[in-house]
């Protein structure tokens, strides 16, 4: 019998094999739980960094912006201008009883003057004042430096006092107070106008320099002691309460006393290399009544060299020293021993 032969089968791929199951999904193997943990707080540091770093610069950038703020306006603290009318001041010095002439003075290049000012000629003392001491000698002429927070008008009872001296007076308002050039007042501002100020009185009154005695308050002691530098031949200087440095005052600023924005300021007022050097004669006048005052004139008595002087003026606070009797006596006192020198010269 004839055998029959297989055919051999082709190969039949087997697609369910290669079919994936239905119901099955394939997926990237998860890592342990302990992974995941881990990636977890790494993360969150992170995010608490990055945000402490961003209120670290938010921080900065406020702290720089207000030290700006500050650099810009930093006169504010300084100096508490008050602006006048020409009228208004007209009308103060009608009522004040004092023989005052109104003075415009250091003209600039385009013909504006920048500066006003009062001169007051002395009078005799009369009888109607006999506890009034002797009147100082009428060749001796006094520069008024104010203290940066008063005009003319605020400052007459002050004026008043000089002129019962029977010297006479000059008294000017810094640009950016009373009819001065309107404009923010500076520590350079300040000392060039008393600068000018002294210039007007020896270059349009023509008095010289040796029958001058320039008197500073507060703020305008340190004005009064760089006009001195500038002439150091005139007759004598008066520092009221001056103080080494303006920056003791910026740091008692409620304000800013946290921060060190004396570090920005600029308007120092820092005498204490100028007052060691003045040759003329010197009269400080020490408030001890005022405690955060007293020291700093004390220390500037201390460097000032000979001829000097140092007196207690015992006003009660807020009350101003030329209301004192002790103010008034030794005013004069210093006026009266200046006369000889410059008589002779």
């Amino acid at each position: 019998m004839a055998k029959h032969r297989k055919e051999p089968q082709p190969a039949v791929e087997n697609h369910d094999r290669l079919r994936p199951r239905r119901g099955r999904t394939t997926s990237a193997p998860r890592p342990p739980a302990n992974q995941l943990n881990s990636a977890e707080v790494v993360s969150g540091r992170w995010l608490v960094k990055a945000l402490l770093i961003v209120l670290a610069v938010a921080g900065l950038a406020l702290y720089l912006t207000v030290c700006l703020l500050f650099y810009q306006g930093q006169w504010q603290f300084t100096f508490f201008p008050v602006q006048e009318t020409t009228a208004s001041l007209a009308s103060a010095a009608a009522k004040s009883g004092l023989p005052v002439t109104n003075v415009r003075f250091d003209t600039t290049e385009e013909g504006m003057e920048q500066l006003d000012g009062w001169w007051i000629p002395s009078t005799t003392i009369g009888a109607s004042q006999p506890s009034a001491p002797s009147p100082a000698p009428s060749q001796m002429v006094l520069l008024f430096c104010p203290n940066g927070r008063t005009d003319l008008p605020e400052n007459v009872d002050a004026l008043k006092a000089f002129h019962a001296l029977g010297i006479p007076v000059f008294a000017f308002d810094y640009r950016g107070f009373g009819a001065s050039q309107n404009t923010h007042p500076s520590q350079q501002k300040a000392y060039a106008d008393g600068i000018a100020a002294f210039d007007y009185l020896t270059g349009m009154r023509h008095i010289p320099p040796h029958r001058i005695v320039v008197y500073g308050a507060g703020l305008g002691a340190a004005v009064a002691a760089t006009v001195a530098q500038q002439s150091p031949k005139i007759a004598g200087i008066i520092l009221e309460d001056p103080q080494p440095s303006f920056t003791q005052e910026v740091k008692r600023e409620q304000h800013i006393h946290l921060l060190p924005m004396w570090l920005v300021f600029q308007d120092r007022f820092d005498i204490t290399h100028i007052v060691p050097r003045l040759p003329m004669p010197k009269l400080i006048l020490v408030t001890p009544t005022v405690p955060e005052y007293a020291p700093g004139a004390a220390k500037l008595y201390a460097s000032a060299t000979a001829p000097k002087q140092s007196v207690e003026i015992n006003a009660p606070r807020g009350v101003p020293v030329f209301t004192q009797p002790q103010w008034l006596e030794a005013v004069s006192n210093f006026l009266n021993t200046l006369a000889a020198p410059s008589a002779e010269q």
